[in-house]
Order: structure tokens, then C-alpha cells, then sequence
């Protein structure tokens, strides 16, 4: 095959929508399972599916493919897990799944911050030793269904405070971590806990979850310290190459600043913390409210504020249209990925992609190269030097794939190795059928 350069074009405006429903990126909702009484945490009304699907249902009109899902084992702090436990779980697994949800999954004793309730450190390591064992079990399941572990488990919501006992945390931590299989990434609560795996093999699979994201610095947030410190600055370099996700606190919580989240701040915290998820159940719409980001719907961005805030983009993000704090949100949550230049030179191919997201596509590991012949015969070749982690948000890299023998057209895919899940949409304007880009 001679060399060729091909054509790459580029969506502009409002074309970047159908980027939204990419997988495992984006906003999510936020559910409760109690395991035993199969009821739901905070809402004794409501059945366990009947309230995701009221969630899902008030939620309708933005792009949301991921759940945070508290599984609660409140029932089981003086007794193991039994069968009827784990068959509730799978079963609300598998009910996501139906619903094309992923899970952002967090396991969970305590309820409150009364310390009345909550497990031994000899029951939390039971408990976990079953659940590796029904991970073990249930591969298949888990992969389609859950993207990431939340090390919950310790204190109220699992967020590593106010338990009712002490426990040793780094052996907590350590536990979870051989809980989780190899398949799944985990996520932390803040620096602090991730440094305690800090000579483990599990910590490059090991992000956060900021569970209190409000602009600017505050000390609940995941960083141990603020902007301008080796910590921060650590920590931004850290979650540039992890999975992390976020909310922001209650609508209702008047904390900090009586509530107020500046617009324009939250989206430099996103792109600092390489954010792939964010709470849209957080801040937005909740109980009957309009809270901060209903106000970001009307606030305007430009190419230049967004370069001014150090947030990623593509030029053509901003041609021929106005866009809102909220609209480049809902975009650039996670990746967003566009083939910037493709050529074939003596016998390979150059593939240069470029990420105008927040985060890297965390996972998604099989780059692939689609050679289809004059018969219509398609030979599929890895990009064996890819790597997600050459991705951050923002970043540009050049892979290169072997070409064999002379090709008609040429295509690329960016998938995960998970059965049914879909590959991942360019910002390319070309034919796309079953996952691949195809270019002239």
C-alpha cells in the first residue's frame, strides 16, 4: 500500500451531543439496597428497583449510564452473609443490567453518625472473604455490571468516619483490595487512605471518590491540602492515570459558602481531578429543589474561559454555538476522544489520537486497527503499543499497528474487554457501524 494520509474530519457544535452516551462516563444516579430485608436505605416506602426506576424516570432527559449503588449490610453486622443476601444483590444486578446502568458500588454498615450501629473488625474480614468469594463466582456478571469498587465498608456511608469501632485501616483497605478482583478498579475517599497502599501492587488500579467536590479547596475534599502545595499537586498528577468520580454535597447544605458552588470553579475541580462520574442527584434537582447546577444550565462558557479555567476541549467543541457551564459539564465528564490524524507509511499504520475529556478512557485497552479488503473481508490488527494511560484529559499520542497487505478503507475502535458493552464514539464525523471508524 502506498502512503496515505486520511481524512479525519471533525464534528463541530452541537454534533458533539451524540458523544454523551459513551460508556462508563458521565453523570450517574445514586441508589440503596439493604440486604436481608431487600428494602431501601432512607426510604422505607419505596421497593429497591421501584426507586432507581423513579430516579431514572426524573432524571430522563440527561445522558446517564451509571449508578452509584450503596449495597447496605447493616442486617449482617452480628451474623455472615447468608444466601438470601447475595441472591438480592445479584438480582439488583442483573436489573441494571436490563437497564443498561453500570455500577459505581460501595458496601456500606453505618447509616448514620450515631454510632450506634456497625460491624466488628472480625465481621467486616468475613464478610469480605464471602464477597471475594462471590466475585469469584460471578465474573462474567460483575464485569458487565460494575465499573469500579468503592473501598466503603468503614463508618457512616462508608466513608471512612465516625464508625462505631475502631478498625485498622490499612488492613480494612488491604482486604477490600484482595476482595475486588483484578478486573475491577477501586476508589478511595481521600490521599490520605491511598497512601496507605502506597508499596502495593493494587495502587495504580486505586482512584477516589470525592464525596464533597465544591470549586475550590476545602478540607473534606479528596486532596490532602490545597492548590499551590506538593500534596495537591501530587494528587492532580496521581488521578491524571486513575478512575475517579464525584458529587458535590446535598443541595440543601449550607457548609460551605450557605451553599453556593461558583460554576466556572467546579469545572477547574473536574479537570484537576480527572473526573470520569459525577452525583447528578447532588446539587441538581433533588427533592423538589433547583440548586447550583440548575443554575450552571444558564451560565455561558467560551473557548477562552474554558482554556483560562485549565479545562480540555476540542476547538470545534465551540464552533457555531453558545455553550453553558453545564452543557461543557455533561460533555467532558470522562473521555472524549477524536482520531486527529491517520496515515499508512511503507507497512504501518500511525494513529494519532487526541483526549479533550477530563480523565483518561480508564479500561478501555483494545485500540484496534480494521483493515477491510475489495471482497469486503475485514482483518482486525491491535495497536500493540496503546495504552489508556497515555490518554489524560487533554493529551495527544501517537500509536502505531502493522499494515499486512493493502486495504480498501481503513477503520479504528476503542472498546473495553466486557461482553455487550459498546465501543466508544469518536469525535470524528465518518461512517461508524458496529463500533469502528471508518475513514476515507
Amino acid at each position: 500500500m502506498s502512503d496515505k494520509v486520511f481524512k479525519t474530519g471533525m464534528r463541530t457544535g452541537k454534533e458533539f451531543a451524540d458523544l454523551r452516551k459513551n460508556p462508563d462516563r458521565g453523570f450517574r444516579l445514586e441508589t440503596y439496597l439493604t440486604l436481608g430485608s431487600n428494602t431501601v436505605m432512607f426510604k422505607p416506602s419505596k421497593t429497591p428497583l421501584g426507586f432507581l426506576d423513579e430516579e431514572r424516570a426524573h432524571y430522563a432527559d440527561l445522558p446517564v449510564g451509571l449508578v452509584q449503588f450503596y449495597v447496605y449490610l447493616t442486617e449482617y453486622c452480628k451474623k455472615p452473609l447468608d444466601e438470601k443476601a447475595f441472591a438480592q444483590l445479584k438480582d439488583y444486578l442483573c436489573a441494571l443490567r436490563e437497564r443498561n446502568l453500570r455500577a459505581v458500588l460501595r458496601f456500606a454498615y453505618e447509616f448514620e453518625v450515631d454510632r450506634k450501629t456497625g460491624p466488628t473488625s472480625h465481621r467486616i474480614y468475613g464478610h469480605l472473604s464471602q464477597i471475594a468469594k462471590w466475585f469469584s463466582e460471578n465474573e462474567e456478571l460483575a464485569s458487565q455490571t460494575i465499573l469500579v469498587v468503592q473501598a466503603g465498608i468503614i463508618g457512616a456511608w462508608g466513608e471512612w468516619h465516625t464508625a462505631r469501632y475502631w478498625h485498622n485501616q490499612k488492613k480494612v483497605l488491604q482486604k477490600i483490595c484482595n476482595a475486588v478482583p483484578d478486573f475491577l478498579p477501586i476508589q478511595v475517599r481521600t490521599q490520605k487512605i491511598r497512601e496507605r497502599l502506597q508499596d502495593s501492587s493494587v495502587l495504580c488500579r486505586v482512584g477516589y471518590h470525592d464525596d464533597f467536590l465544591v470549586g475550590n479547596y476545602h478540607k473534606w475534599n479528596a486532596a490532602n491540602a490545597g492548590p499551590g502545595t506538593a500534596d495537591f499537586d501530587r494528587f492532580v498528577r496521581d488521578s491524571a492515570s486513575l478512575l475517579n468520580d464525584g458529587e458535590m454535597p446535598w443541595g440543601r447544605d449550607k457548609t460551605h459558602q450557605n451553599g453556593y458552588i461558583d460554576g466556572y470553579e467546579m469545572l477547574t475541580a473536574c479537570a484537576q481531578h480527572s473526573l470520569s462520574s459525577l452525583s447528578i442527584v447532588h446539587n441538581f434537582t433533588e427533592e423538589g429543589g433547583n440548586f447550583n447546577a440548575v443554575r450552571w444550565q444558564t451560565e455561558p462558557l467560551t473557548a477562552e474561559k474554558a482554556k483560562a479555567l485549565g479545562c480540555p476541549f476540542f476547538p470545534e467543541y465551540f464552533e457555531g454555538t453558545s455553550r453553558t457551564v453545564f452543557e461543557y459539564l455533561t460533555d467532558h465528564l470522562g473521555y472524549q476522544i477524536a482520531v486527529r490524524k491517520l496515515e499508512s507509511k511503507g507497512d504501518k499504520v500511525f494513529c494519532t489520537l487526541e483526549n479533550g475529556g477530563f480523565a483518561l478512557p480508564y479500561g478501555f485497552t483494545q485500540l484496534t486497527l480494521h483493515l477491510e479488503d475489495s471482497a469486503g473481508n475485514i482483518v482486525s490488527i491491535p495497536f500493540a503499543d496503546y495504552t489508556p494511560q497515555a490518554l489524560p484529559g487533554g493529551k495527544t499520542a501517537v500509536f502505531t499497528a502493522p499494515l499486512p497487505a493493502p486495504a480498501e478503507r481503513i477503520g479504528v475502535s476503542l472498546r473495553k474487554p466486557v461482553k455487550d458493552l459498546p465501543a466508544v464514539r469518536f469525535a470524528n464525523l465518518c461512517d461508524f457501524q458496529n463500533g469502528i471508524h471508518w475513514f476515507e
